[in-house]
């Protein structure tokens, strides 16, 4: 097999590399091409490699068959060369990936535009599950999405709540996006899959394996905004997710847990570290993310204890199609984003994101899931 572009080049590196592979990045930093790093896997470019168990691999692979299998299954394809490639990611600077298969009705490229990664330890108590759960279905109400790692725990509380609510969710996992591990999350990998996305860069048929988890934290600290950490072990590989972040210059969060219980271990001393923030409410990350904090503006309408909210309000300031959506929403009683949805013919992705909109410049409130106007 002869490759050609770099595309195919960055794909055959992902099926016979592991991900982040430091002489292949080394050499990438430097300006080689990803042609070029592969003939050098090939002639013995590299020390300490078996060129030869390389080259058995190499012509065992064929890309174009790859390419007719992520289509088979629906997975899209973006290599790092490519048009469209996050541009985030370049803060990853030679270890972003190479290439990301892509599985979902979203494009998670834009919804990653206003987002927040949530994990912590797989063994979470019934207070880690439920911030985990309560905080990803308040961001998803306020528009911001929620990313995690789709693993048992944290993880799993946090894309259930943004799910809860209608809300994207993203999923990047540490196997490819065909054998999706945990095989115990299928269920919820489809509901993820339904209205959002699943991520890796490893390609679709990899299974998962240790280090695989740990690279695939780089890519979720450097996905979002920021990163937010309930429940971590003294040892939990979340940090390297929150180091990761901090490296980037990214917002890091921590959620303060008992000094008494083992799962807020690691936590506790990432909140000792000068760039971490404290969050004790949904509405507190929210802030962190968008500099808005939804409950003081909320308690402020309540209490009319700031005019200035509601003095700037004019709907006849509004879009054509804000004023629409604004327009078909009740005064008192508040109808869900699937009513509003057969209503306007509209998606539910693009119905959230104006929603958010409309609902951070003070036209329209949400009360656990209903939609109404706010004057």
């Amino acid at each position: 097999m002869k490759i050609t572009s770099e595309s195919d080049a960055f794909i055959a590196l992902a099926h016979l590399c592991e991900p982040a592979d430091d002489g292949v990045n080394t050499r990438l930093a430097r300006g080689t091409s990803p042609i070029e790093v592969l003939d050098m896997l090939l002639k013995s470019g590299f020390p300490r490699r078996d060129h030869v168990a390389f080259g058995h691999k190499f012509a065992a692979l064929n890309v174009e068959a790859e390419l007719e299998f992520a289509q088979k299954i629906g997975a899209r394809v973006l290599t790092r060369d490519q048009e469209g490639w996050p541009t985030q990611l370049h803060s990853l600077g030679a270890s972003q990936p190479w290439v990301l298969w892509a599985m979902g009705s979203i494009d998670f490229r834009v919804v990653a535009l206003s987002s927040v990664t949530i994990v912590g330890t797989r063994a979470c108590t019934p207070y880690g599950a439920g911030v985990a759960s309560q905080w990803a279905a308040d961001l998803g109400m306020w528009g911001t999405s929620v990313f995690s790692g789709g693993a048992i725990g944290i993880d799993s509380h946090a894309h259930r709540g943004a799910i809860s609510v209608g809300a994207p969710t993203v999923a990047v996992l540490a196997s490819g996006v065909h054998t999706r591990y945990p095989s115990s999350h299928e269920h919820l990998f489809a509901q993820i899959v339904d209205g959002g996305a699943i991520v890796s860069e490893s390609p679709p048929r990899e299974p998962a394996k240790k280090r695989r988890f740990l690279a695939r934290n780089r890519i979720l600290a450097g996905l979002t905004k920021a990163t937010c950490i309930i429940e971590a072990t003294d040892r939990s590989g979340t940090s390297s997710t929150a180091r990761e972040a901090l490296n980037m210059n990214r917002i890091v969060a921590g959620v303060p847990g008992s000094i008494h219980s083992p799962t807020s271990l690691g936590v506790n001393r990432l909140l000792k570290h000068k760039d971490v923030h404290v969050v004790t409410t949904s509405a507190d990350l929210q802030e962190l993310v968008s500099g808005f904090n939804p409950l003081v503006k909320s308690l402020a309408v309540q209490t009319g204890g700031d005019d200035n909210l509601r003095r700037g309000q004019d709907w006849r300031e509004l879009s054509e199609t804000d004023y629409e959506i604004w327009e078909l929403l009740p005064k008192r009683v508040g109808i869900g984003i699937d009513v509003l949805c057969q209503k306007t013919g509209g998606s539910r992705l693009n119905l959230l994101a104006r929603l958010s909109e409309l609902h951070l410049a003070g036209f329209v409130e949400n009360t656990e899931g209903s939609w109404r106007k706010s004057f």
